[in-house]
């Protein structure tokens, strides 16, 4: 059985295990310094999650409320869960307690690893939209990363497009929109 604990802090017990797979999970362009992700933990509208399975740590997600819908900002599992129902399993509970629509971000699916990680998440009842999308950097003097988004239960119109950048841009990546 898999279960979700709130980290509030860094002494919160598997934040380091938490923070080490997202160090290793995602790619510097697409992550936070620890300094960020420190100040950040107490923000209302983020939320960090431990994801344990039967008490062991098994992944974590990065999820943020925001005004219209919530944002899977990172989510990932322990490789050696990975292809095992785990991640499937833990973004399906999550699901079934998020109220609102959910949007996620992904890379274009110009690399097999990249296609496979967008079939997941179809599986699971996300559509992804075929609009131009980038990612502000996290850390000035990086670049912004062209991706796509992808939303749960339903594809958006372009109009929903734009009001979705403007609430990531401002809420998660404090940019002037």
């Amino acid at each position: 059985m898999l279960t979700l604990i709130s980290i509030k802090t860094t002494a919160t017990p598997g934040f380091s295990q938490a923070w080490q797979l997202y160090e290793e999970a995602f790619p510097l362009e697409e992550r936070r310094t620890l300094a960020q992700q420190t100040e950040l933990l107490s923000n209302p509208a983020y939320q960090f999650l431990s994801i344990l399975d039967q008490e062991k740590f098994a992944g974590f997600f990065g999820v943020w409320q925001l005004p219209e819908f919530t944002f899977l900002e990172h989510f990932a599992v322990l490789p050696s869960l990975r292809g095992k129902g785990t991640g499937a399993q833990a973004l399906t509970g999550l699901l079934d307690i998020i109220l609102q629509p959910m949007v996620l971000e992904v890379e274009p699916p110009h690399s097999e690893i990249a296609q496979r990680r967008i079939r997941f998440y179809e599986r699971l009842g996300f559509h992804l939209n075929d609009f131009e999308y980038r990612q502000p950097p996290y850390v000035a003097g990086m670049p912004w990363v062209p991706l796509l988004l992808m939303s749960y239960p339903t594809v958006l119109a372009l109009e929903e497009i734009e009001k979705v950048k403007i609430q990531l841009y401002r809420y998660v990546y404090q940019q002037a929109v």
